[in-house]
Formats: C-alpha cells, sequence, structure tokens
C-alpha cells in the first residue's frame, strides 16, 4: 500500500510544528490548504514563502531559467543596524563584524543543501529606504530544489535574526 503526498505530508507537519515552536502558527493556517495534492504541496510552500517574511517579492527570468525571491523583514533590517552601532561602538570595521559574519554564516548553513539554489544576503547598516536589508534566494529551474528544505531554512534563518536582534540590543543596552 502507498499513500500519495506522504513525504510531502510529513513535511507540512515538520514546519507547522517548527512554526508553532517559533510562536507564528498562524502561518500554517494561512499558508496551508486543507487538502493536498502535489500542485496544492507547491502553492502551500509559495503562500508560504509569502507570508513569512513581511516583505516578498519572486520573479522568473525565462532566459536563465531561474526564480529569484526577495525576503525581508523588520529583524533583518534592525538586525543589520544594530551589528553596525556595535562595530562602530567597539571600532570594528563592517567586514571584520562578528555579528555580520555571523548573519552570513548562518544563512550559508541553512541555504546550502542544494546546487540548483544559490542566495546573497545584501545587509545595510545605515539603510536608505524601508526594506533595503535583505535575502535573495535564487533557485534554478533545471532541477528539483526541495521547498520545504527551504522553507525550514528560511524560519530558521527569520528566527536568528529574531533573536539576535534581542541580544544586540540588550548588549548595545548594557555599554
Amino acid at each position: 500500500m502507498s499513500l500519495d503526498c506522504f513525504r510531502e505530508i510529513l513535511d507540512i507537519v515538520y514546519i507547522a510544528k517548527k512554526l508553532h515552536e517559533t510562536n507564528k502558527y498562524e502561518l500554517v493556517t494561512n499558508s496551508f490548504f486543507d487538502t493536498l495534492d502535489y500542485e496544492e504541496y507547491y502553492e502551500n510552500m509559495y503562500s508560504l514563502f509569502a507570508n513569512l517574511f513581511e516583505y516578498y517579492n519572486c520573479w522568473y527570468y525565462e532566459y536563465k531559467n531561474v526564480e529569484l525571491h526577495i525576503f525581508s523583514d523588520p529583524v533583518i533590517v534592525d538586525f543589520f543596524i544594530l551589528a553596525g552601532k556595535y562595530g562602530k561602538q567597539h571600532n570594528i570595521s563592517d567586514e571584520n563584524n562578528t555579528y555580520i559574519q555571523a548573519a552570513i554564516s548562518v544563512t550559508h548553513e541553512n541555504l546550502n543543501f542544494s546546487y540548483c539554489l544559490d542566495w546573497m544576503l545584501m545587509g545595510h547598516i545605515e539603510p536608505k529606504r524601508q526594506y533595503h536589508s535583505r535575502l535573495g534566494v535564487f533557485i534554478s529551474q533545471d532541477d528539483c530544489v526541495d521547498l520545504a528544505c527551504l522553507a525550514y531554512g528560511l524560519i530558521e534563518i527569520h528566527e536568528w535574526f529574531a533573536n539576535m536582534c534581542v541580544e544586540l540590543s540588550n548588549l548595545l543596552d548594557d555599554d
């Protein structure tokens, strides 16, 4: 006996559990349908991408067969502002700022699971506009990318930025 979409069901349960742990369970009801088939599974994941961060946009470049997803959120913007303030207080350049390096490292750990996926973290310590600091994710359509792994990685990255904003705020208040 086989069950259609068994792996996809488990992926959604795993993601729902993670969202519940991070107090974002409402994203499950906002992003996932009550029924599941292969097409709805992909719609569910893309809907979650759109709801996970405050700012989201997606473009498809047909000539390169690549999707570009842009994610930004106040926690990302605030993190880079706070990391910049920390660097200025301690006379640390942006290139040597351990917090900025840690952001790159966490993003690398969570998004380097497929050769069809690439990313770019653009952080600005003095943003000129809203959502200036952001994460760009490039998905090559030449092969399959596990969207559940991507969703889980994005949840982890968002959670890390939120935790680091609290840590940096406390650290800067103590100085």
